[in-house]
């Protein structure tokens, strides 16, 4: 290192100004040093290192440059002018200045991560890898967030968030620390802190595309997928060839409903890897959507052939109606499901796919095995509490007096209004909604999940104020006619906006519809209602996507239902006409005088088009996509009989709803 003409107190003097106090302070002070000493290459650094710090950039960069002429073998300012580069998105520049600052000091650990960082942002990514190995080696922060990280993965959480606060007291914008610190608060269930930790993470890193995926990822994980595909956008931007985020932008976009950009972002996955089996399953998922059934198989049939290990594949092709699994296939899911190396989540994919081929053969007996297979494994992995629904459904009816049903928002909310359309999973919604997305005043949107958010927006779920609903009793109408405002807007994305009508199928929206009419009085609600064998044997036979966790134990269903009639026996009472009943076997057995209720309901002149519902092209995202586009499909009626043998003990349960 260059010699040092000022004594080493006064560079210390600075230095621990610059850690301890007001960054301008120690500016100051370095500046008025180096009126006395000008040729002082130390405070010329560290002057250079400051004005990096304060965002001086140009300033940085020309006192940096000049301490490296003055002093050609001084490794700091090279690591500091690569810090700069990195921030002004000079790749190379910033590659070529760390690698100079190690090879005058391979100690230097900020510089190692510089590299790392820089060779990622390049592409250069098992280089990259090295970078941060050789990090680790020479980082005492590094060594600190082992410790932290060994204390989070005993459960000691005080003591992992000690360790990252005596790191960042040496380092306030220390990224990893910060990351560290948002894993930490998100374990614990401080979900507003971690979120607050890895915005300011892209704050100190706008360049940095990883810290935009965290938050995109962070975001996908609490249901707020709007805020993660903007975040991912983002990422993408910055980094077009990364696999990882292409591939889960698609996945966010497809639970969006946009299925048309979602199946793009898997086309792009493949044109950088073909043999991407994730990508090819996703891509199956919405060809299947978009109408498209017989290329969706051939993507489904790539993926089996490159790995035949992918439950998720196999289940795709064989819950598509237009295709059987033959004897070789069926052979081969037997025999993955024997191999060790075959996980629990891939199982659940087999069992309920040989379920169904056994189902097209008619062997009713061996499909029942199977999905008991199926749903036990499954239910293992979901989290799902009974009691819980239950309370929920006890505040939501104590809650829902006439008094609140009565403070409703007056004038609305400008814009399309919603129709809703509500009830048990697997009982003929998708048909409802195909029928009203044929006409041309109506626009179809799928599930969507804005209504469940406001209800914790609302309540103290992220807050941890007053929870929903009570938190409800304290709002005007003034209030719920802005919570109408904020779901027209968030659903936005899910609309074109061009027609007056939009519907809402999202079924957990039963529980919500004293939230609908505060918030929403010009939206329309339907119950779609089925026979509640069909209804409990539908959704045992469904493996979803993602939620509806109820599903996987047959009388944790029939519970679910029985408490569902109940809170909607409550919206009958409070609200009544609010509410139009559409039962399936009746749509299936006079389709035009259902769809002229309907019509008449929401207050819609008759159209020819919606007796021709499967004509209508769009996107349909449920298990369903298949039925909606052939005419009225009776089989599914009384389907439970194939497995009534299975179902006494569900009849039990269910003696006061069945039908007579």
């Amino acid at each position: 290192m260059a010699s040092d003409t000022a004594s080493r107190q006064t560079v210390d003097e600075v230095l621990d100004l610059l850690t301890s106090g007001p960054v301008g302070h120690a500016e100051s002070r370095c500046r008025n040093l180096l009126k006395d000493d000008p040729d002082n290459v130390n405070l010329v650094a560290l002057l250079g290192a400051i004005s990096l710090k304060r965002d001086h950039l140009e300033e940085a960069r020309a006192l940096l440059e000049q301490a490296i002429r003055m002093a050609p073998e001084f490794a700091k300012p090279y690591e500091d002018l690569g810090t700069l580069s990195l921030r002004e998105a000079k790749t190379e520049e910033a590659i070529a200045c760390f690698e100079r600052a190690l090879a005058i000091d391979d100690s230097l650990a900020i510089a190692w991560a510089g590299l790392a960082n820089a060779l990622e942002q390049s592409g250069r990514s098992d280089e990259a890898d090295a970078a941060r190995r050789r990090f680790q080696e020479h980082s005492p922060i590094a060594r600190g967030l082992r410790e932290a990280e060994k204390h989070a993965a005993n459960g000691n959480f005080t003591a992992a968030e000690k360790v990252c606060n005596d790191l960042l007291r040496q380092n306030p914008n220390n990224v990893d620390v910060l990351r560290m610190q948002a894993r930490i608060a998100t374990d614990e269930g401080r979900g507003i802190i971690a979120e607050g930790l890895l915005k300011r993470i892209v704050k100190i890193r706008p360049n940095d595309f990883r810290g935009f995926v965290e938050l995109g990822t962070f975001l996908g994980q609490f249901g707020r997928y709007p805020e993660a595909v903007e975040q991912l956008r983002i990422a993408f931007r910055m980094k077009p060839d990364a696999v990882a985020v292409r591939q889960r932008l698609g996945d966010y976009l497809a639970i969006l409903g946009k299925s048309t950009e979602a199946l793009e972002c898997y086309d792009a996955v493949l044109e950088l890897d073909r043999n991407h089996t994730s990508a090819l399953v996703g891509r199956g998922h919405m060809l299947r959507i978009l109408g498209r059934h017989d290329e969706s198989a051939r993507a489904y049939d790539a993926a089996v052939a490159i790995n035949p290990g992918d439950g998720d594949a196999w289940w795709g092709l064989s819950s598509l109606r237009s295709y059987q699994l033959d004897s070789t296939q069926q052979t081969e899911l037997d025999r993955q499901l024997q191999l060790d190396t075959t996980d629990t989540n891939n199982k659940v994919f087999m069992h309920f796919a040989l379920a169904r081929a056994h189902e097209d053969r008619g062997d009713y007996s061996s499909a029942w095995e199977h999905y008991v297979e199926g749903n036990t494994l499954k239910r293992t992995q979901v989290e799902y509490d009974p009691v819980e629904t239950e309370s929920l459904h006890d505040s939501l009816i104590s809650t829902f007096d006439a008094a609140l049903c009565e403070r409703a928002a007056v004038n609305g909310s400008d814009g399309p209004a919603p129709i809703f359309i509500v009830g048990m999973p697997r009982s003929g919604s998708t048909l409802l909604e195909q029928i009203l997305a044929s006409h041309s005043q109506v626009e179809g949107t799928s599930e969507l999940p804005y209504i469940t958010i406001l209800s914790e927006t609302v309540g103290g779920k992220r807050t941890g104020g007053t929870p929903y609903p009570e938190a409800l009793t304290d709002m005007t109408p003034q209030q719920f006619a802005a919570l109408g405002k904020s779901y027209l807007y968030y659903s936005k994305d899910a609309r074109s906006e061009s027609k007056p009508f939009f519907t809402d199928k999202m079924p957990v929206n039963f529980q919500h519809i004293g939230l609908i009419h505060l918030a929403l009085p010009e939206a329309r609600i339907i119950d779609a209602r089925r026979n509640v064998l069909d209804v409990c044997v539908g959704n045992y036979r469904q493996l979803f996507a993602r939620g509806k966790n109820f599903s996987y134990d047959l009388f944790e269903c029939a519970e679910y239902y029985l408490q569902y009639v109940r809170l909607m026996a409550h919206w009958n009472e409070r609200l009544p006409g609010r509410v139009l009943t559409v039962n399936y076997e009746d749509v299936v057995a006079d389709v035009e005088a259902q769809a002229r209720r309907i019509l008449d309901f929401c207050e819609l002149p008759w159209e020819d088009g919606c007796l021709e519902f499967y004509e209508t092209k769009r996107a349909v995202n449920t298990a369903s996509s298949e039925q909606v586009r052939s005419p009225i499909y009776t089989g599914a009626v009384d389907f439970w009989k194939h497995y009534e043998e299975e179902l006494g003990e569900l009849k039990d349960i269910l003696a006061d709803v069945l039908p007579d």
